[in-house]
């Protein structure tokens, strides 16, 4: 019995060690680069608006400081409303990379702003 556990035990070290291996080699072959687009204050994020423009040089998301909401574009804070509509299924998107467009609530309307960015 002393011996069949020894086995068993030592076999199932050899698979940890291969699978320990295999992953390492995997990992090896990994390229990863960052690039700097914005230096943001998340402290007002929130969090499920955080979009990416598609030549992923721009940062969009929504942000709320008190009962306001508004967008925050390569860290510049957007005209501010009553509600963003992002919560629900709702979302900023990019047109482009210099457009995008979502949904704000003024009182009780609801408005589709579009936003063109202006190169600098």
């Amino acid at each position: 019995m002393l011996k069949k556990c020894t086995v068993l035990f030592f076999a199932f070290l050899l698979i940890c060690i291969g699978i320990s291996c295999h992953v390492q080699e995997k990992s090896t072959n990994r390229i990863v680069s960052e690039r700097f687009i914005v230096q943001t204050d998340f402290s007002s994020w929130i969090i499920e608006s955080l979009k990416v423009s598609p030549d992923r040089k721009r940062v969009a998301y929504a942000a709320q400081v008190g009962n306001k909401r508004f967008v925050v574009v390569d860290g510049k804070e957007e005209k501010q409303y009553d509600g963003i509509g992002i919560i629900g299924g709702g979302r900023i998107v990019f047109d482009s990379p210099d457009s995008l467009h979502y949904l704000v609530l003024k009182g009780s309307s609801i408005y589709l702003v579009e936003e063109r960015i202006r190169q600098e």
